[in-house]
């Protein structure tokens, strides 16, 4: 059995594990996360382990004391730093997952439904119902909240788990909003991409984006209604969330195998992992190239995974949170699967099948000239557009109705063309009927605001910026005036500082000492975009060393930069 410290400690880390900075984080935890984590603990093959109930038992031990919850135990951090309520937070989000009820798995918000499922979790009496004793005062728990937020903030990551806006779901909102796809959803899902697949209707090696729009075409196919209420989503964030997880089940499908059952509690396997683009251009001749540029996943942990071509294995290294390294030049056209060697559940790595490539500017160095998959450009971005030719009458009609911007365009060969600087310049599309949806779907701003970062001294890989050597900061949106806030997250309750700036308008950023800070920008009272900003004190710089060592052999040494060594197959000298 796993310790309560262990789980804890495995459950950030899963997590957090393949999630770029400045992303989203739920904490959505169910059956199949339980047993992808458990499955990295040391156990008898002879003998194997129920992971969800090897984690409840952990919780037991840890946080109950006869019928009631000790939350005093979980307090307080590991010594890492790491939050040590956080796997107590999971069973509340696991609890959140169950609270399911009738054969069309519909949600019931009442509290007494969820605190049923927590009793169940925790192994506490049922009949009693309401909140359990330890759980008293209401919203006694909300510390354990913030302490897993700032955590997050911390490490660069932006939090997803609030507080309800009314007295009704004010602290139950913090375990439901971290609740995604349940099991039965995930069945639902699976069994219609499926259906669609094996009728030729769907693909076998769809990107993200056309997955998730091909599902909300297709949700009066489901009897649920909470699993359509997520598909409907609106707020962009949570939107993507769902839409990750919707991914996840389709390419974790084996199509040459029946569907399994994900409620019969057993793991789950992730057939493959999926790949973005790298772009690189020669400065001098032009040329440029695009690369097969892996995603991480957060089932990765010990032991090397390789990718087969031709015959040789390509070892997956991190090169930053949520991407491995650049492997080769690839036909931007994907569909071709690899074969994956090393990992139990991992089978294969595919560039997916896209007509079209948003890539936009590194976000750690955006002075590099490289654009990759990274996400999507906020307003005001530019961005760099590789589509089939056949999007060009597409493209001129956007530019024609003042939607779209682009410098010029490049074409690559035959088949693709490059449109480069593009901008959105309007929030106008709607009225808009396009010759092609899924183009149309992409560019089309789902966000009213974007907090834009610029100049200063940023640290690489620490991912902040210098005391004294603060960015610009610009709040980019199509409304004229835009309320901002700055927060210290160490006291997230109150901003330290609130006022209503001007859009687009370049302005310096105020001069806070150093420490962890969240913005927030608000159109028409409501909060449009989140920022985490990182300033560093001067001591906190680390030294490290380059990824390559560009050394030069002459004679019996190396010359290493500024370091002059006695090579391997010289004579030793003194140095």
């Amino acid at each position: 059995m796993a310790s309560y410290d262990e789980w804890n400690k495995a459950i950030a880390e899963y997590f957090v594990r393949a999630v770029p900075r400045g992303a989203t984080v739920y904490l959505s935890v169910d059956n199949e996360a339980l047993w992808n984590i458990g499955s990295y603990f040391e156990q008898s093959e002879s003998n194997p382990i129920d992971w969800v109930e090897d984690f409840t038992n952990a919780i037991k031990s840890e946080c109950i004391v006869g019928n009631r919850v000790c939350l005093e135990r979980v307090s307080g951090n590991q010594a890492d730093g790491l939050p040590r309520g956080v796997a107590f937070l999971a069973a509340m989000v696991l609890a959140a997952h169950r609270m399911v009820t009738g054969s069309t798995g519909d949600e019931t918000i009442a509290q007494i439904n969820y605190f049923t499922r927590l009793r169940e979790v925790l192994g506490l009496p049922t009949a009693e119902g309401g909140r359990p004793e330890g759980l008293l005062p209401h919203g006694i728990e909300e510390n354990l909240w913030q302490s897993w937020n700032l955590w997050l903030i911390r490490n660069g990551r932006i939090p997803s788990a609030e507080i309800g806006q009314s007295n009704y779901d004010k602290y139950l909102n913090y375990p439901l909003s971290q609740a995604l796809l349940r099991e039965g959803d995930k069945d639902s899902v699976e069994s219609l991409f499926r259906e669609r697949g094996n009728s030729g209707q769907l693909g076998r090696f769809c990107d993200k984006d056309t997955v998730g729009s091909w599902l909300r075409n297709q949700q009066t196919q489901f009897g649920s209604r909470y699993l359509r209420k997520l598909i409907q989503e609106t707020d962009f964030r949570r939107y993507a969330a769902v839409t990750d997880a919707i991914y996840d089940v389709y390419t974790s499908i084996d199509w040459d195998q029946e569907m399994p059952c994900r409620q019969s509690g057993h793991l789950t396997t992730q057939r493959r992992l999926t790949a973005g683009l790298y772009r690189t251009e020669d400065p001098i001749m032009g040329t440029v190239v695009y690369w097969l540029y892996p995603r991480q996943s957060r089932l990765f942990g010990r032991g090397t995974v390789e990718v087969i071509q031709n015959g040789s294995p390509h070892a997956l290294r991190e090169e930053r949170p949520g991407w491995c390294l650049p492997l080769w030049p690839e036909d931007p056209a994907g569909g071709v699967p690899y074969e994956v060697t090393g990992h139990r559940q991992i089978k294969e790595l595919i560039l997916p099948e896209r007509r079209f490539w948003i890539l936009i500017r590194d976000p750690e160095n955006e002075t590099s000239g490289i654009f990759a998959s990274w996400g999507y450009p906020g307003l005001g971005e530019t961005f760099l557009l590789l589509c089939r030719q056949e999007y060009a009458n597409q493209m001129v009609a956007f530019k024609q109705e003042g939607l779209l911007e682009w410098d010029h365009d490049f074409s690559v060969n035959d088949e693709w063309v490059e449109y480069r600087e593009c901008m959105i310049i309007s929030p106008s599309w709607d009225g808009i009927i396009p010759e092609h949806q899924d183009l149309y779907d992409a560019l089309k701003p789902n966000v009213s605001a974007t907090i834009s970062l610029k100049g200063g001294l940023k640290v690489p890989k620490q991912g902040g910026w210098l005391e004294g050597y603060l960015p610009e900061i610009t709040i980019i949106g199509f409304d004229d005036r835009i309320a901002l806030k700055f927060f210290d997250v160490s006291r997230p309750n109150e901003p330290i500082r609130a006022e209503t700036v001007e859009a687009n308008k370049p302005r310096g950023f105020p001069p806070l000492a150093p420490g962890d800070y969240l913005l927030e920008a608000y159109v028409s009272g409501k909060r449009a975009a989140r920022r985490v900003v990182q300033i560093l004190p001067w001591d906190s710089l680390e030294c490290s060393q380059p990824e390559q060592p560009f050394s030069v052999e002459v004679g019996a040494l190396t010359l290493q930069g500024a370091i002059i060594k006695v090579s391997d197959t010289g004579e030793p000298e003194d140095e």
